[in-house]
Formats: structure tokens, sequence, C-alpha cells
């Protein structure tokens, strides 16, 4: 008759990783360090996020997004990470992302950027960028 799998079934897929992400662990003496949003006049955003490590190292994000006129980001694509890189390397990648834009003959409107080494307590550090990322991405797309 039929056939029957007895075998055990399959376990479930691990989630994926959202590689846009950057988790900052304040108790492995993590920080996050300065963002950037870089927008073209033709409507290309990038947004980059940076933290310092315990050993004073620098990982950084950035990714390709659109933005809502409410400054939502969404449809994030070209995902990039750099991972236990000196300090410097923050700037090296708005200059590479500009760069980027103009070799998809585009036009750098502007670059915005939030330092955010002031602030000591994460959590203080996550609002503000928040808070700021939501108002630059206004600004860049009135409503």
């Amino acid at each position: 008759m039929g056939e029957t799998d007895t075998a055990a079934p399959a376990a479930p897929a691990k989630p994926m990783m959202d590689l846009a992400a950057l988790e900052v662990d304040p108790d492995k003496g993590e920080r996050f360090y300065k963002a950037a949003l870089i927008h073209s006049k033709q409507g290309t955003t990038y947004r980059m996020v940076s933290k310092t490590m315990q050993d004073g190292k620098l990982d950084i994000v950035y990714f390709a997004c659109d933005l809502e006129a409410d400054g939502t980001m969404f449809g994030k694509r070209r995902i990039r990470r750099i991972e236990s890189q000196p300090l410097e390397r923050f700037d090296v990648e708005i200059e590479a992302i500009k760069k980027e834009i103009a070799g998809n003959e585009e036009e750098v409107q502007g670059v915005w950027a939030h330092d955010l080494t002031g602030i000591q307590d994460v959590a203080e550090q996550f609002a503000s960028l928040d808070s700021w990322a939501l108002k630059t991405a206004k600004e860049i797309v009135p409503s």
C-alpha cells in the first residue's frame, strides 16, 4: 500500500539573522559609536551604524534602503558588515558610499552624521539614534 515516513520530523529551521542589525552588548564593553545617513538626489539612501568593541575596534553595518514620507526605512538591500576595524574606518566608509553613489550615476544630496560617543548608557544611545534617524529621514523626504 502507501509508504510511510518513519523518520523523525525535521528540525525547525533556525531563524535568519538580520544582517542589517547591529547588536550592542554593554556587558561586553560595546557601545554605539556613530551613525550616518547618505542620500542621493535620485532617492537612494544608505544608513550606516557603528559600534566600538571592548578592544577599541569598530564594527560597522550599512545598507541601501528607500524612505517613506514619514521617515520609515524599507527595502533594505546591498547590506555590508565590516568587523574589527580602526575608528578611522567610519569616515572611510562614508567616502566609499559617496563614490558608490557617484558610480551609479547619481548625485549625493547630503551626508548626515550622528556622534553617539558622548552618551555612556546604551539604552540612551539607542533612543538618541532612533530619534535622530527618524528626524533626519523626515528632513530628507519631506511629507
